[in-house]
């Protein structure tokens, strides 16, 4: 058995099905012993940097380690992008990438991968030879589940063709995880306690580890409790609809009557929730609130925004456990659930002006909630656009939702995407890209014909990148500067091996979604929507506007 041969034993027995990678001489060897073993499905990405980040959306759809193979030098600058985003994310992923040999005459593709690796926060585990190949294979897979990061697995070329003498005997790393955390002690409960109990406007805020550990019924139950208002994460859009005292995403893109209600706020307490810059506004969105936090982690990572209460413990049990503690005090009070609240949340919605250069995107939003089926996964992109879907969509029942909107980098979405479609199969899967965020990787549309994903892909398409365009006219200089003459997003769609369409009223969007679907494939639905309507996130921030966003309620579906 050769090295190669032994690693990609050790990928399927770490319980990777599939893998993403791009082949180069750094990993032909590795990639021809996957493809003629057939135990893991491959998914061939047009750029390294596709390849890492559908191995970022894979590991956030299913909770597993995404593997991603790329060959060495100049194929890893190729990620720095994407291994950032998932490093910001904290991602569960193993890279497992070549290296020019040391000894090598030829090093034209030689650099200090270790150093470029570290740089984008990543963890860097070198092969350092084959009798300990097992054993630092398996520590790279721990270091990614347990630390909860990206993991570089580097490997000597000349190294992966050397010989085995012996059987190749591998213990997965799952074998030696520590068990998750629990319910806190009494000790650490007790102050948590006595915030709930003393607060008068109390909130609660949900974030992605709250969802994963399945404390919705817990949380609800504590809210009702102590009168707590629900709120979530921007990852954790919607996961609180249908609750009356549901006041949305907390934080940039929080409603109107939100903002109101949370500046009231006496006591704020985050649940699997990290409450960083956007959730908090840089700490100023609750600025009369005490804070706690709820979460996994032994200690958070630094003292934050808002400093204040930390308890380590799983998210569903802990809030039962609160929930227990509350009960036997016989405690169940109004506090925030009042009727001047309710007359917050149910203030009549300003109404916009319909622009006249294209679909109005607020209208777009709202018209999409209506044509998402039951049960379909939303991956969305960043940049300006990223704003109208989280402030003005409704995701209907049994949906989800992922955005990429971490790093701040733009032209993540559609490679994300590819993976979070690939851990969904069965699900319908409609993306959100923005034009000029489309163009960085738009040969990844291949990836998802050649491979024959389904995907309905929505252009955002304000022909240009819409948040230069907004704040260069907001500082006097020309915004066409960063506009330009669109492309056919449909027909490239259908260059690609798909198919697609243009459409030019909003009413169209919803038989185009219901028409891509069906087809199954590639389906590219380019959206013309207005470069002149500016986000009420970017309007507050950049023009001094007042927020306007409406408070979203479920809609009833049909089907």
């Amino acid at each position: 058995m050769k090295v190669y041969e032994a690693v990609a034993a050790g990928l399927a027995a770490e319980g990777c099905d599939t893998l993403f990678g791009l082949m180069g001489d750094g990993n032909m060897s590795l990639w021809g012993a996957l493809g003629r073993a057939g135990k893991i499905a491959i998914i061939s990405s047009g750029n390294e940097a596709g390849a890492v980040s559908m191995a970022d959306g894979y590991s956030r759809a299913t909770g597993k380690v995404g593997v991603a193979t790329i060959t060495c030098g100049p194929g890893l600058t190729q990620v720095g992008t994407s291994l950032t985003v998932a490093v910001r994310h904290r991602s569960q992923l193993v890279l497992v990438i070549g290296q020019i040999p040391a000894c090598a005459k030829n090093r034209l593709q030689s650099m200090d991968q270790r150093r470029f690796v570290e740089a984008c926060g990543a963890r860097f585990h070198d092969i350092s030879g084959v009798d300990d190949l097992a054993d630092e294979m398996a520590e790279a897979f721990y270091a990614a589940r347990v630390h909860r990061c990206p993991v570089v697995l580097n490997l000597d070329m000349n190294l992966q063709e050397r010989s085995f003498d012996w059987d190749f005997e591998y213990r997965p790393s799952s074998t030696y995880l520590p068990a998750r955390a629990g319910v806190p002690s009494e000790d650490a409960l007790i102050p948590v306690l006595e915030k709930l109990v003393k607060a008068e406007r109390p909130v609660i805020i949900a974030g992605r580890g709250a969802q994963v550990a399945g404390a919705r019924a817990e949380i609800v139950k504590l809210a009702e409790q102590v009168g707590a208002l629900l709120a979530t994460t921007l990852q954790s859009k919607g996961w609180f609809a249908g609750e009356e005292y549901d006041i949305g995403i907390c934080g940039a893109f929080a409603a109107a009557p939100s903002e109101q209600l949370l500046a009231q706020a006496d006591f704020v307490l985050g649940i699997g929730a990290e409450l960083g810059y956007y959730t908090t506004e840089g700490g100023l969105i609750f600025p009369s609130a005490e804070v706690a936090r709820i979460d996994i982690e032994a200690a958070p990572g630094e003292i934050g925004f808002l400093p204040g209460l930390y308890v380590c413990g799983d998210a569903k049990k802990t809030a039962a456990a609160l929930c227990q503690k509350l009960e036997a005090k016989g405690m169940r009070k109004a506090g925030f659930r009042s009727a001047e609240t309710r007359a917050v949340l149910q203030a009549p919605e300003h109404v916009f002006a319909k622009p006249t250069d294209g679909l109005d995107p607020r209208l777009l939003a709202r018209t999409l909630s209506a044509a998402l089926p039951k049960g379909c996964v939303v991956t969305c992109g960043a940049g300006h656009f990223l704003a109208f879907p989280a402030m003005y969509l409704t995701l209907p029942e049994g949906a989800d939702i992922r955005f990429s909107y971490h790093f701040g980098a733009v032209g993540q979405g559609l490679p994300l995407a590819i993976g979070v479609g690939v851990g969904n199969p069965g699900r319908p899967h409609i993306a959100i890209e923005g034009d000029g965020s489309l163009l960085m990787n738009i040969q990844e549309l291949f990836t998802v014909a050649r491979h024959k994903l389904h995907l309905v892909l929505i252009v955002w398409n304000d022909a240009g990148f819409g948040a230069e365009v907004h704040k260069l006219r907001a500082k006097g200089f020309d915004s066409s500067l960063a506009q330009w003459q669109s492309p056919d997003y449909a027909a490239i769609g259908r260059a690609f091996g798909g198919d697609g369409v243009k459409i030019q009223t909003e009413a169209e969007l919803g038989p185009a979604i219901e028409r891509g679907l069906k087809a199954g494939g590639l389906f590219v639905i380019d959206v013309r929507v207005s470069p002149s309507t500016m986000a009420d996130s970017y309007a507050k921030v950049h023009y001094g506007e007042a927020n306007r966003a409406p408070l979203l309620r479920r809609l009833a579906r049909s089907g």
